[in-house]
């Protein structure tokens, strides 16, 4: 049992295991499962998105659109148990790019890591710009966001989100075990805050029915009376959750025992914020005191789920009561979602710059000597994310995030396709901890027919002579929306942009530029191995 082993041994057979891929072992490896499952909760993070996403939800659905949580948990775990089994295998930073490139094809796996790298970067600095509307909840006196910040030019909900993704960068810079002991901390804030306000919610201010989650009469005004369109809208926002289990994978390098934690961590992550965000929804939506008025509240891109927490939550000590406190159990999720959602997207860029496949590949793919951590990758995704606060602002790249949830499924969906590709080669050739035996390819198919239906859902139903009430206004406002209505440059929005949707401008840009850069500069390129390879399976046999 790896329990019984030496930590020294455990790490010389986890570093073998990255020597028989190729790779040279060189970052800190110190990470047990709690730290490992920890860093890929907080990029799923189901406190940030049910006060953002999920609320928005809400105000599209209504109560019923609770049920749009359990399936998409349910379709994500087919994505999750193919994931657990390839972290077995390959317990790689850069996750999926790695697995992709490994198992399929390297065209493949370049543009899968490529268009995922470019999520990660506009996601981190989504989740950044969502920490100063946290902070204006807490102080809505103090804090206004659309007042000018003390560096010229930026408002204050760019000023704000700016110090926390320079805060991040440094975390990230020094080391694995300060991002760790930080991210466990939120993590363990989050489940517990989320679990114990529930459990309030459902004894102490329990106002509606079990009858109400089946409800849907609150949003006939939407989609012609239709409730179809109007579930599948509301079911993105939990989508747009829902993802970044594969972190754990990511991770591997930095993890003990990898092969054996990394694909607990991914599956504990999916599986205990299933189960969190259910109990902690299902409380919030028998806690309205007035379903319709936090209908209205979620239409006006309002907060009703922190409105009927502070409502209902009134009492406490010291003048803070236990909805003041469900703010800062907010703030801190937030927060440490940046950081994780940052450090799994460094390890992406550390990962493919190590392999030579970004340009100037040899900076992002360098191991500071101090810190054992990718630190030049850290201060580029700072930087990078840090770019849309100055040109379009914070609001605008929350929308901006819209269309990289949409991208993060396409790189999911191909990695899926390639690894489908190597089980009907006879992948997986050697054993691994985590295994799907028989049941793999039937999985990967279900992983993929799930993925390409979630990724139709994103792109379209916008043209309403093609799809009826499916493209209505509905969908262009709420998950989709044209860029000529939000991206603003100088604070004034560019009505004169095309109507073009937000994911389709996003993902054509993403790969019409990738394309070029890897027609000059990547194709027909040979990848350089660190290490030897073993010519047999190409991976370390485990057990």
């Amino acid at each position: 049992m790896a329990g019984t082993v030496n930590p020294e041994d455990i790490a010389a057979r986890d570093d073998a295991h990255l020597q028989s891929l190729g790779i040279k072992p060189e970052l800190r490896r110190t990470l047990g499962f709690l730290s490992n499952f920890a860093v890929a909760f907080s990029y799923i993070s189901v406190s940030t998105g049910t006060f953002t996403n999920q609320a928005v939800a809400f105000g599209v659905g209504g109560p019923a659109i609770f049920w749009a949580w359990p399936l998409v948990i349910l379709g994500q775990t087919f994505v999750a148990l193919n994931f657990a089994e390839l972290s077995s295998h390959f317990p790689v930073a850069g996750s999926i790019y790695q697995w992709s490139k490994r198992l399929s094809h390297q065209t493949l796996g370049w543009f899968t890591g490529w268009i995922y790298f470019w999520a990660g970067v506009i996601t981190v600095t989504a989740v950044a710009a969502t920490v100063p509307l946290v902070l204006s909840t807490i102080y809505p006196d103090q804090i206004k966001l659309a007042d000018p910040s003390p560096i010229p030019g930026l408002d204050m909900q760019s000023f704000i989100g700016l110090v926390a993704l320079v805060t991040t960068t440094l975390i990230n810079v020094f080391g694995v075990r300060l991002l760790a002991i930080i991210n466990n901390i939120g993590v363990g804030a989050e489940i517990l805050g989320m679990l114990v306000f529930a459990l309030i919610l459902l004894f102490f201010a329990n106002h509606q029915p079990p009858s109400v989650l089946f409800d849907t009469s609150y949003t006939t005004n939407l989609a012609d009376g239709s409730y179809m369109p109007v579930f599948l809208v509301g079911m993105f926002m939990a989508l747009f959750v829902v993802y970044g289990f594969d972190t754990a994978g990511t991770f591997g390098e930095e993890t003990l025992d990898a092969s054996r934690q990394a694909p607990r961590g991914v599956l504990s992550a999916i599986w205990l914020s299933g189960i969190v965000g259910a109990i902690f929804l299902l409380a919030v939506t028998l806690s309205f005191q007035d379903v319709a008025a936090a209908v209205a509240t979620g239409q006006a891109f309002g907060f009703p789920i922190a409105d009927t927490i502070k409502q209902n939550l009134t009492f406490g000590i010291g003048g803070i009561t236990l909805g003041d406190l469900y703010l800062i159990v907010i703030l801190i999720a937030v927060y440490v979602c940046t950081l994780a959602i940052q450090g799994a997207t460094v390890r992406l860029m550390f990962s493919m710059g190590r392999d030579g496949r970004l340009p100037f590949g040899g900076t992002w793919g360098k191991v500071n000597e101090t810190f054992r951590t990718p630190a030049n990758a850290s201060i580029a995704v700072g930087v990078l994310a840090a770019i849309p606060f100055f040109v379009t602002g914070a609001g605008a790249a929350i929308y901006i995030a819209i269309g990289a949830t949409g991208m993060i499924y396409i790189s999911y969906f191909l990695c899926n396709l390639g690894v489908l590709f190597a089980r009907t080669r006879g992948w997986p050739h050697s054993g691994a901890w985590f295994s799907l035996g028989s049941w793999g390819t039937i999985l990967n198919i279900l992983a993929l027919v799930w993925g390409g239906l979630m990724i139709i859902n994103i792109a379209l139903w916008t043209d309403t002579s093609l799809f009826g009430v499916f493209g209505n206004d509905l969908r262009n406002t709420w998950s989709n929306p044209f860029i000529n209505t939000f991206i603003k440059i100088g604070g004034q929005v560019q009505e004169g942009l095309p109507a073009w949707p937000i994911f389709e401008t996003l993902v054509g840009t993403v790969v019409l530029a990738g394309a070029v850069y890897y027609a000059v500069a990547q194709r027909g390129k040979v990848e350089t191995i660190q290490m030897p390879v073993d010519t047999a399976t190409g991976e370390a046999v485990i057990g």
